[in-house]
């Protein structure tokens, strides 16, 4: 369905495509990959035709439409269920029309054959495209990212950019268009509402390529990888997760032709240097000179970006109770946000606050930072408890003239080396001169960097955290999620980031209804029930239940079933990870034995036999009980989607 060819784009000196073809096919989902700066969103441009190949051409197969994700919306006054529906031109053409020839008909005594005719041809058309539906399926895009009810009838000028951005994504969802391309399309969503887009994607027959630095949402929505590498559009039948592995072999055997092509160069060139004066040589040294001539090197081999790990310094010592708040409550105005809060956290536990877009989970995290307080209530911090909050306001507090290392070091805690500053630094992909840098020429995904390792050499010991990763690359998260994951202080993380969640923490608290409260079960349990609560709510709109009672008995009946379904299952999952970070650690303190010198003398001769056959058993089990995780994480899956496809229909629909 659409077809580039061939095409070609500069900007200055600088290349961004030569001799790129691509073919799309229809109902695809493609993942749009590559470095920043290297083009992803100028290709959807040029598709889009607001942007001109310098050569090639880019057309779509005849009768499809293809609509592209606006950056911003215009605010007006009309209500965002009008602005949604008007996503889908052909439907507000023929309503318009439909309302013209009506006032036609009604201005005439005896009205001609003709207007009635237009009428019914019209109202033929408007069937096919569904308008009958329109509003209900409008309603339920705009319900599922995040807008109530009540919400869908207000004024777009009312929304703030973010919530305007979601209005934007519900006009391309509903706008039927056969093509969308979707850059960055979770960048303003929360978790639950990023959540439904995946499962909207995966059961739309649109096409959609998509543009992500949100590794997970890639991997659950995407299908076909298209990677932009080398300054050409490459396509790869296979999902990002296996794009990696392959490309690494690519890389791999590039690096394997690159050293053998090397080799016969330098043996041929050794071999004209050697005999290119000696006339009996002439017609040897001209047979390798014209087999040089013919080489052709080996294409450039392309790295990734190789990450330092980004190591958070060790935390403070504090109290065991790290935090607690007693009958805490806040509203603003008229409108309550939560009442008669009362938790406790203890040192080492990692929360994420669970809950949708203004339920009041920014609100908290500054309440227990003290940079908001709370109506009524308290809010106690253990003894020598020290927060490090992250938010918007983390990068619009760096100075515009300091460089890097300068903004960092004045960030972090007394008695810091500049050593110890850089290596930070380098975890966060500012390395060498790059630390000397102004902050005035950063990126916003550098500037969020900066804010980050300024946040971490502060040394707080209970970690506040909105949204870290919403200006970060795909690699940039990766070596966040790896350093949080291995901080030994406390922390509560806000994030959309699904991943970046089930990594780092390891309880939930859940903001709802104007309460906060502990959840009981697992990130996947939250996401199930927010999309049986959405579905439940989508089919209240549409009519097709019959009460809400027997609403909420159908869900929790679906609940228990998938509960009971997937016991057995999820226990031995569970049961193997940890048996797998058992063997990972023996293994560890085994490899570090036999490092050693000392184990490998004649009299250890004994001991080191014996160490080396335990690591061969245990690097065996580890194996074997990583293949039967993989086995169960797969049995597990199927049986989920098994459950939707049988009895959670109108799940898939929400």
């Amino acid at each position: 369905m659409l077809f580039i060819e061939n095409i070609q784009k500069n900007f200055g000196a600088r290349t961004l495509f030569t001799a790129s073809s691509l073919t799309i096919n229809k109902g695809e989902k493609i993942a749009v990959i590559g470095p920043n700066g290297c083009g992803k969103t100028t290709l959807f441009r040029m598709i889009a035709g607001s942007e001109e190949s310098d050569a090639g051409r880019i057309r779509l197969a005849g009768g499809v439409t293809m609509g592209l994700l606006a950056q911003e919306l215009t605010p007006t006054m009309r209500p965002i269920l009008e602005e949604t529906l008007a996503g889908d031109q052909e439907l507000v053409t023929l309503r318009a029309r439909r309302s013209q020839v009506h006032q036609q008909l009604l201005q005439q005594e005896s009205p001609a054959k003709e207007w009635v005719e237009q009428l019914g041809e019209i109202d033929h058309q408007l069937e096919t495209v569904g308008s009958f539906s329109a509003e209900s399926r409008a309603g339920t895009i705009l319900h599922g990212l995040g807008f109530s009810k009540e919400d869908q009838g207000r004024p777009l000028d009312t929304f703030s950019g973010g919530w305007r951005m979601r209005v934007a994504l519900a006009r391309l969802l509903f706008s039927r268009a056969d093509l969308l391309l979707l850059d960055e399309p979770t960048n303003h969503l929360d978790l639950e509402s990023a959540a439904w887009l995946e499962r909207f994607i995966q059961t739309s027959p649109a096409t959609h390529m998509i543009i992500s630095h949100d590794r997970g949402f890639i991997n659950r929505t995407t299908k076909v990888t298209v990677a932009i590498e080398n300054r050409t559009v490459a396509r790869y039948s296979v999902n990002f997760e296996r794009y990696l592995v392959m490309r690494q072999e690519k890389v791999l055997q590039q690096e394997k032709m690159a050293e053998k092509q090397s080799r016969e160069v330098e043996h041929l060139e050794r071999f004209i240097r050697r005999f290119r004066a000696k006339a009996t040589k002439a017609k040897q040294v001209q047979s390798r000179i014209k087999r040089l001539d013919k080489i052709e090197p080996v294409a450039g081999v392309v790295h990734t970006r190789q990450l330092d790990r980004v190591r958070l310094p060790e935390p403070p010592p504090s109290a065991r109770d790290v935090l607690t708040l007693k009958g805490i409550a806040k509203s603003f105005g008229e409108t309550p946000v939560f009442s008669r809060v009362g938790l406790r956290l203890e040192r080492g536990q990692k929360v994420g606050l669970l809950g949708p877009n203004g339920a009041g989970k920014s609100t908290l995290l500054k309440i227990i930072n003290n940079t908001l307080h709370p109506d009524v209530g308290e809010v106690i911090l253990g003894d020598r408890v020290l927060t490090g909050h992250f938010a918007q306001h983390a990068m619009e507090a760096l100075l515009p003239g300091e460089t890097i290392l300068e903004s960092a070091e004045r960030g972090a805690r007394k008695g810091t080396t500049t050593a110890a500053i850089r290596t930070l630094l380098g975890g966060f992909l500012f390395s060498g001169d790059d630390v000397f840098k102004t902050v005035s020429v950063l990126s916003g995904g550098e500037k969020a960097r900066v804010a980050l390792a300024r946040l971490f050499l502060a040394g707080p010991n209970l970690l506040l955290l909105d949204e870290p990763t919403n200006h970060l690359d795909m690699e940039s998260r990766l070596a966040l999620e790896e350093g949080l994951s291995e901080y030994a202080g406390t922390m509560i993380l806000v994030t959309h980031d699904r991943d970046l969640m089930e990594a780092v923490c390891d309880r939930y608290w859940l903001i709802a209804q104007g309460k906060i409260r502990e959840w009981e079960g697992d990130l996947e349990d939250y996401l199930a029930q927010v999309a049986a609560e959405k579905s439940e709510d989508a089919a209240c709109q549409t009519g097709l239940k019959s009460s809400p009672k027997e609403r909420r008995r159908e869900a929790a009946e679906r609940r228990r079933a998938l509960e009971l379904a997937t016991r057995d299952v999820r226990k031995r999952i569970d049961a193997l990870e940890g048996e797998i970070a058992t063997l990972e650690a023996a293994l560890a303190t085994i490899r570090q034995q036999l490092a050693d010198p000392g184990l490998h003398t004649r009299e250890n001769k004994g001991q080191l036999l014996l160490q080396l056959a335990e690591n061969g058993r245990l690097e065996t089990r580890l194996t074997q009980a990583m293949a039967e995780w993989e086995s169960c994480s797969l049995e597990l899956e199927a049986k989920r989607e098994e459950m939707d496809a049988s009895g959670n229909g109108d799940d898939a629909i929400a």
